[in-house]
């Protein structure tokens, strides 16, 4: 850890103490009070003046010749501002991965007129492409084609069209 990150650090510690004490300080009198019977007063901390970070590659100030004397000049207690979350920094929702409906009629209807169209396009892709039928019908949860049923033909044909592309 480097100085400037220890100033950094101690500059909000001591921030955040100067926002504690405006609370504390706006709080009413009875609460106050209340507060001051059932715990012991404890000193106020003193907080030590930092310096702030410097500035790399600024060139340094002119050394006066009459001693200057700065006195700090007060600071207003500053509550903490608001935390808003604008839409483009928050994470999106991961991707969800699932089959596509089906958007496309199979121009089958029946089981022999599936065997005749899934029979085509084997016959279309070949030996090595036309396994990837198999893997089709095993996505609709029919790995035989005679148990297809006719509410899957629809996303058979999606996926078999998919194939082919």
């Amino acid at each position: 850890m480097n100085d400037q990150t220890i100033q950094m650090i101690a500059q909000a510690i001591i921030a955040n103490t100067k926002v504690i004490q405006s609370l504390i300080d706006a709080l009413p009198h009875e609460t106050k009070e209340k507060v001051a019977s059932v715990v012991a007063p404890v000193a106020p901390a003193q907080v030590p003046n930092v310096a702030p970070a410097q500035v790399p590659n600024v060139a340094p100030a002119p050394t006066p010749t009459a001693p200057v004397t700065v006195t700090p000049a007060p600071v207003a207690p500053v509550a903490p501002a608001p935390v808003t979350v604008s839409p483009s920094s928050v994470m999106p929702p991961p991707p969800v991965f699932t089959a596509a409906p089906a958007t496309t009629k199979a121009p089958f209807n029946s089981t022999k007129s599936l065997i005749d169209y899934i029979m085509g396009v084997y016959k279309q892709l070949g030996p090595q492409k036309g396994a990837g039928i198999q893997d089709a019908l095993n996505s609709v949860g029919s790995p035989n084609i005679n148990d297809v049923t006719p509410d899957k033909y629809d996303a058979l044909y999606a996926l078999v069209e998919a194939m082919k592309a």
